[in-house]
């Protein structure tokens, strides 16, 4: 990854992954994308600095030209996207921005105000962070 910031993934919570799935490969003329179950057990993740598992989160990813499009229908158990879905509603629940150096980058952020990630998640290839950044960047 170069030393920019990428934008590679959008993600939409949803009620309902499987009736989101079948609109959106409608809309973008495409075989219904597969249906998961995230995260494997084992995985931990920490939300507001206490490590928690989250195990019954379904999402299905679309891998388009410029970035992937991922639907998330989280579980009953409290996590990050039920507190979002319980909140607002469907909708942009994060833009993914990749980026080679997470200190640096973090930097950035708090440079425009942006506070210190509530979430950190694990997956095979690395991980992730989430921030609150409604304020400064509308979401």
């Amino acid at each position: 990854m170069s030393t920019r910031a990428v934008v590679f993934q959008l993600c939409v919570v949803v009620h309902d992954v499987r009736q989101a799935n079948a609109h959106w490969a409608k809309v973008l003329d495409r075989p219904e994308a597969d249906i998961q179950t995230i995260f494997p057990s084992g995985i931990l993740h920490y939300t507001h600095g206490h490590a928690t598992e989250y195990t019954d989160c379904q999402v299905a990813k679309y891998a388009l030209d410029a970035f992937v499009l991922e639907l998330i229908q989280p579980g009953s158990a409290a996590s990050p996207w039920r507190d979002f879905l319980d909140r607002h509603g469907q909708g942009v629940f994060h833009v993914c921005v990749g980026v080679e150096d997470r200190k640096s980058f973090q930097q950035t952020l708090s440079g425009i105000g942006v506070g210190q990630p509530y979430h950190v998640g694990y997956y095979a290839g690395g991980s992730y962070s989430y921030v609150d950044s409604l304020a400064q960047l509308g979401l």
